[in-house]
């Protein structure tokens, strides 16, 4: 028994040190620790982002991110709770900010929709399970691993106040908003069959504002083609394993490398068409190229400026090849 209870123990401490971390950086550990009825309680971590205070109707709404550190599978999660106070029904509490929270709900949710452009809140309102110890969550929101605490948390908490602080004052408008349909949002992926097509779309768009020459993009995309097979020959290149269209470059070249060697590359792409000088589209190309030791390039590549020697060694290896 002692064993498991050490194994278990360790196992809750290592699922509970990642969210730990990331409540400390709203606060350091002293300030986040959580209360219930008044009274401290740690095995809650509690931010508290903004207070409105309905004392004269039996209540305070805090607006908080809350992790619980012997639950972590539930993660870091943020949302409005309701504080009854002492002297009033917790149960007619409880229906009051459950009535409030469904008029101020789709306010919310549009507001939320519409600034935060490549989320959608709409199925991410949790139902509350519990209604205890004198509080009352009307709703709650999990906190996904990638969203950063302040820049996504209290920015959600802040535009939710809004939108309660504009109900108690009576800036919501009678009209209820329209919702729109649940977005769709567009799943964005790099190094796969479909990024490679991406590149070959953008390269094509690039050529025919070029050229009103209905085969020059399918001969620039041959180009390239040629080229890949050319720099993989030529070891410049190599194929990464574990993805559907990705390479990298060799180890010993650097960033400024293959910022010029790619800039070079559509350099004599327009040269072989007979087209003005063409600037790579960095964009895609980065969903399709990385480093040597995996990590990606991101879009500040293209502003790098290769020196002269650098420029001339890849002239050089160009020429050497039947290219």
């Amino acid at each position: 028994m002692s064993y498991m209870s050490t194994t278990h123990n360790q196992w809750l401490e290592t699922a509970s040190e990642f969210h730990q971390q990331r409540m400390l950086s709203l606060a350091p550990y002293e300030k986040l620790i959580g209360k219930l009825r008044g009274e401290e309680n740690k095995n809650y971590m509690m931010y508290i982002n903004s207070v409105l205070d309905l004392s004269e109707e039996g209540r305070i709404y805090e607006f908080l991110i809350e992790f619980d550190i012997y639950n972590p599978s539930q993660g870091v999660y943020l949302g409005c709770k309701s504080v009854t106070l002492s002297g009033f029904s917790h149960e007619i509490q409880i229906e009051c900010a459950s009535e409030d929270w469904e008029k101020i709900r789709p306010f919310a949710l549009q507001r939320l929709n519409n600034i935060f452009v490549n989320k959608d809140f709409t199925f991410r309102f949790r139902q509350p399970d519990n209604a205890h110890d004198g509080t009352f969550w009307p709703f709650w929101i999990s906190l996904y691993e990638d969203e950063d605490p302040r820049k996504v948390g209290c920015r959600v908490l802040d535009i939710i106040y809004d939108a309660y602080n504009d109900y108690f004052s009576g800036r919501l408008p009678e009209d209820i908003p329209v919702l729109l349909p649940t977005k769709t949002l567009d799943v964005e992926t790099a190094f796969t069959d479909n990024a490679f097509s991406e590149l070959k779309t953008t390269i094509n768009k690039i050529i025919r504002t070029k050229t009103s020459d209905p085969e020059m993009p399918d001969r620039a995309w041959e180009i390239i083609k040629n080229f890949f097979n050319l720099a993989e020959s030529k070891d410049w290149f190599q194929r990464v394993e574990g993805y559907q269209k990705a390479w990298c470059i060799r180890d010993n070249f650097s960033d400024v490398d293959f910022n010029f060697l790619i800039r070079h590359l559509f350099e004599k792409i327009g040269d072989k068409l007979n087209l003005s000088p063409l600037s790579p589209p960095w964009k895609t190309l980065i969903k399709v190229f990385m480093r040597k030791d995996g990590t990606t390039y991101r879009p500040q590549i293209k502003t790098l400026s290769p020196s002269a020697h650098i420029r001339k060694y890849w002239r050089e290896e160009f020429n050497k090849i039947n290219f």
